[in-house]
């Protein structure tokens, strides 16, 4: 195949995957065809090796990169990682929240959007620890 096709291909995957995934899928894939697009481009010219090469970086960047890609890209969008401190913790309820509910409490000072993440109601001031912090709100359970 011409390198212009890899190229497309990869150009399209990478527009993809920035417009709407994220996942960083489409990204290996993408990378990898633009990879075979500068080998075809310089000497490559039989069609299964291109074709096995292609396999051989979308499978490796897959498993080897994607990871890594994932884990730097979401560290700040991740709020479980910059509040972990603070899983563990106890809270108290301004009100009585339904189980699966939501509401507010009460953690170091502050206020916080609450949710009640057990099967149980929970009353008001009844001491609660954080499980963990999602999009600024307290996932709570009752000790």
């Amino acid at each position: 195949m011409p390198w212009w096709i890899w190229g497309s291909f990869g150009i399209v995957l990478l527009v993809v995957e920035t417009g709407m995934t994220r996942d960083f899928t489409l990204f290996c894939i993408g990378a990898s065809a633009i990879a075979v697009a500068a080998m075809t481009a310089f000497s490559l010219s039989n069609v299964s090796f291109q074709l096995m090469c292609f396999v051989l970086l979308s499978g490796i960047t897959l498993f080897l990169v994607r990871g890594w890609l994932r884990a730097r890209a979401f560290v700040d969008g991740s709020s479980e990682h910059e509040f972990s401190n603070i899983v563990g913790e106890v809270a108290l309820p301004f009100d009585d929240l339904p189980a699966y509910g939501f509401g507010k409490a009460e953690l170091r000072g502050t206020t916080w959007n609450a949710h009640n993440a057990a099967n149980i109601p929970i009353s008001q001031g009844q001491r609660c620890r954080v499980m963990k912090v999602q999009n600024l709100t307290l996932w709570i359970m009752p000790e």
